[in-house]
């Protein structure tokens, strides 16, 4: 499918021609087809990695020859630890999700906004989700996340991240790029309960819900579309009698390239867009009325979104603005296939060998003798008191004269292994963590010991060859950054009430369309409350305290607090009563100026005064007023210094 067979469309993303819906899903169908197709061996290695790291690791070939054979299909699941390794490193060092303005007047939004942003991903939940994905990342090559807002919860809509399963989707079979940058076009087919359904889209026909021609066919061979009168297939593991109750939706979003018209304003200069026919009738009234107007065209993306079943059953335009809703984490690339893998795949054969020469271990263990004894029937006089007494510690066995000369009786020999068989099991098992990359260190299971020092480096050294899936997931949160400030200059700044945690503590503040409104960076930061983050800061702080203990000021420590190892609850109240008794520097500044001014005006005075008693011959140098007066003025300047200034500035 190229450019030229997109339909064309306004500014708005809305068809001129008036595209019908019925020339709609033909067309995502096709789509849908062809991204099938692509991804369908993918999905069926994507199936067998999660099997592995559940421990379903025999075929169900193998596993039936040796049950036929009464040999035991022993399975010790190593991958699991690596996999649960990795999210555990992904878990300590969290990353945070900052905006950093790109005008000088937007300096003070984006502590807003990022307090915001970190509020809601709090309430949703999102940074359990997006671990979530980078689990399946790990596993299968391909990790989703889902942002919206719900309004089931929350009449004012409800910020919400969701792992999405990532064999419900489909991508563009073009897209090579990193976490599919470069998709035009992604799918996802979800099969839920009818009455799901129906209460999705209350007015459409339940008849044209089920979107039978999407359906999983388990990711094996050709996408086979599902003819009038043919029978459905749903799920494994499915009920076939319950297949009426269950249906298929499919959402896709893509975006589309349209002509718009940029007309330049001629009183402030400012470029508007607008649709070209209404460019050219501005342009022709401006030429009658003798100001030319200046209008130049380009090209635009226009986002749209779709969902679909036995017809199409809503469409308009994307929900996230200029990018999708969907954020896509990829692992390693398989280039000549157009796929992605995880760290499983490399470790499927290894732990395939690992379980094989177990259960091949056991098995010749089992049919090899256990000991006793080969002999002549007359080389004992009783066969039964030999047998009961063979077997006892420190009794008697009597044979006949000259049995052992004549060697009428031998020992069976013990079973021994073929030579290589252990070290060929110690290699498939040592494989399973070189082929993921993941050492022992890592693992927490070297038991050397060693400096911590070199435990420490080669830990590093196993997070380098991750380093790929951390980046994914980097460039994920990017992208979910975006997604999460369009929501929230778009949606959500609607005067709700926030809570976030600044230098003063916790407060509550509206998110205003005018303090929320600019352009933005998103800039990836480790995350305060990340395990790693906070023991390295923490360290690093403690070993220097006692050499920078005179300069710590409460806003050293209003920075330090969130890195510590205290609860929350406890980093929450220290940091309102450092804010409580903390004064900036301009504050300390003013205070220094009332100080002066006020011992200035005393001064000034007491000399006036010692100059008229001195004219007038009188005794007293001050009166009682004028004692009362500074000390009223004292007394400001220890309780408001900015009134004590400005009272002592006015009166010189």
């Amino acid at each position: 499918m190229t450019d030229t067979d997109a339909p064309a469309l306004d500014g708005e993303g809305v068809d001129q021609a008036g595209l019908d819906r019925e020339a709609l899903l033909r067309r995502l169908r096709g789509w849908y087809r062809t991204d099938r197709e692509a991804s369908a061996k993918w999905r069926e290695d994507a199936r067998e990695d999660f099997d592995f790291v559940a421990g379903r690791q025999w075929s169900t070939e193998d596993e039936a020859v040796l049950r036929q054979q009464g040999r035991p299909p022993v399975t010790f699941n190593r991958i699991l630890p690596v996999i649960k390794a990795v999210a555990g490193s992904e878990v300590n060092s969290r990353q945070d999700i900052q905006y950093l303005p790109r005008e000088i007047g937007d300096a003070a939004k984006n502590e807003l906004l990022t307090e915001a942003s970190r509020y809601l991903a709090d309430e949703a939940e999102a940074e359990d989700e997006e671990s979530d994905a980078f689990v399946d990342c790990a596993i299968c090559g391909m990790g989703w996340v889902e942002m919206r807002l719900d309004y089931e919860t929350n009449p004012d809509g409800a910020y919400v991240e969701d792992r999405v399963n990532a064999l419900e989707m489909n991508w563009d079979a073009a897209a090579r790029k990193r976490n599919l940058a470069d998709a035009r076009r992604l799918f996802r087919a979800k099969t839920m309960d009818r009455a799901e359904a129906e209460a999705l889209f209350p007015e459409v026909d339940p008849a044209l819900l089920d979107a039978a021609w999407a359906e999983d066919r388990d990711g094996d061979g050709e996408h086979h579309e599902i003819q009038p009168g043919e029978r459905r297939i749903d799920r494994p593991g499915q009920d076939a009698d319950a297949s009426s109750s269950r249906v298929t939706i499919v959402e896709c979003q893509w975006w589309e390239r349209a002509r718009v018209a940029v007309a330049i304003d001629p009183t402030s200069g400012e470029p508007q867009e607008m649709d070209p026919k209404q460019a050219a009738v501005l342009a022709r009234r401006a030429e009658m009325l003798g100001m030319p107007l200046k209008v130049f065209h380009r090209m635009k993306r226009v986002y749209r979104r779709a969902f679909l079943g036995a017809v199409v059953l809503e469409d308009g335009p994307a929900p996230a603005g200029d990018q999708f809703s969907y954020a896509c984490l990829t692992g390693d690339r398989d280039h000549n296939k157009g796929t992605w893998f995880g760290i499983v795949r490399p470790m499927r054969d290894p732990q395939r060998f690992a379980n094989k020469w177990l259960s091949q271990t056991l098995d010749m263990l089992n049919r090899q003798s256990k000991g006793g004894w080969i002999m002549e029937k007359g080389a004992v006089p009783d066969q039964r008191a030999f047998e009961a007494s063979i077997a006892k510690p420190g009794a008697v066995s009597w044979v006949s004269d000259g049995a052992l000369m004549s060697a009428r009786m031998k020992e069976k020999p013990l079973p021994v292994l073929p030579s290589g068989h252990w070290q060929l099991m110690e290699f498939a098992i040592g494989s399973i963590r070189d082929t993921s990359g993941v050492n022992l260190e890592l693992l927490g299971q070297k038991q050397n010991d060693q400096a911590g020092v070199l435990e420490y480096q080669r830990k590093q050294a196993a997070m380098t060859i991750l380093a790929t899936l951390f980046d994914s997931l980097r460039r994920a949160r990017k992208h979910i950054g975006r997604v999460r400030l369009f929501f929230i200059q778009t949606y959500l700044s609607d005067g709700r009430l926030i809570r976030i945690v600044g230098d003063e503590g916790a407060k509550v503040v509206p998110l205003m369309r005018d303090r929320t409104m600019g352009d933005f960076d998103v800039v990836i930061d480790d995350a305060p409350a990340s395990p790693n983050q906070q023991q390295i800061v923490w360290q690093t702080f403690t070993s220097v305290l006692p050499i920078i203990k005179d300069m710590i000021t409460p806003q050293v420590l209003l920075e330090i607090l969130p890195y510590s190892p205290f609860p929350a609850s406890f980093v929450a109240k220290m940091r309102d009563l450092l804010a409580q008794s903390a004064d900036t520097p301009e504050q300390e500044q003013q205070k220094q100026i009332a100080v002066q001014t006020a011992v200035a005006r005393i001064q000034d005075m007491t000399a006036g005064a010692n100059l008229k008693n001195a004219k007038a011959g009188r005794e007293q140098a001050l009166t009682h007023q004028d004692h009362a007066s500074a000390a009223v003025q004292l007394a400001q300047l220890l309780t408001a210094p900015e009134a004590a200034a400005q009272t002592a500035e006015a009166a010189a």
